[in-house]
């Protein structure tokens, strides 16, 4: 029998946000899931494949800035939906091409991952559906600062997420320019 590979996804979230899993990573959740699905760890394919690199970035933002697995997801999801929005076609398609699986957590993407979750750790329809609204439209700053009020952030935790997400995705080997651009994107005052 396949597992749903979201659901499976985000059950092994919700175990790694316990303090007695403090050592299980979102890594371990992929492959726990590739071996779900009947892939071995280390030889996975598709949308699995390309999860770990994404599944790092969530995981630096989670040990970094001590926030909740819902969080991780839904303010990287928005973060990286505003800049699908901004930049332009081919720079998305650089980035997500150095980061692969980026593009899964981007925008609209986080929101499988995020109803899942919260369903699991108990969040109501209601809510599920003001986050699937709000990351599916993270068109300018206030878009930003709406969502992350919605997962219980104010935006001043923007300005904390930007810098890990930069150095995170510099260190993945994008190109200087494009975190340059993803900087003023995020930016306090690039609210158009």
């Amino acid at each position: 029998m396949k597992v749903p590979r979201g659901f499976a996804l985000s059950c092994l979230l919700s175990l790694a946000a316990s303090p007695a899993f403090a050592q299980f990573s979102l890594s371990d959740a992929v492959d726990a899931v590739a071996a779900m699905q009947g892939n071995q760890p280390g030889q996975q394919e598709g949308a699995i494949a390309a999860a770990p690199k994404a599944a790092g970035l969530l995981n630096t933002l989670g040990s970094q800035l001590n926030i909740t697995p819902e969080q991780a997801i839904g303010g990287a999801g928005a973060m990286l939906g505003l800049a699908k929005n901004r930049l332009s076609e081919p720079q998305f398609s650089e980035l997500s091409a150095s980061v692969p699986g980026l593009d899964q957590i981007a925008g609209n993407s986080a929101i499988g991952g995020l109803n899942g979750l919260g369903g699991l750790l108990g969040g109501g329809s209601e809510r599920n559906a003001l986050l699937d609204g709000l990351l599916g439209n993270v068109k300018d700053t206030q878009d930003l600062n709406n969502t992350f009020s919605a997962l219980g952030m104010d935006s001043g935790m923007i300005g904390q997420f930007a810098p890990v997400i930069l150095e995170y995705l510099g260190q993945q080997g994008v190109a200087g320019s494009l975190l340059q651009s993803l900087s003023g994107i995020w930016s306090p005052g690039a609210g158009i």
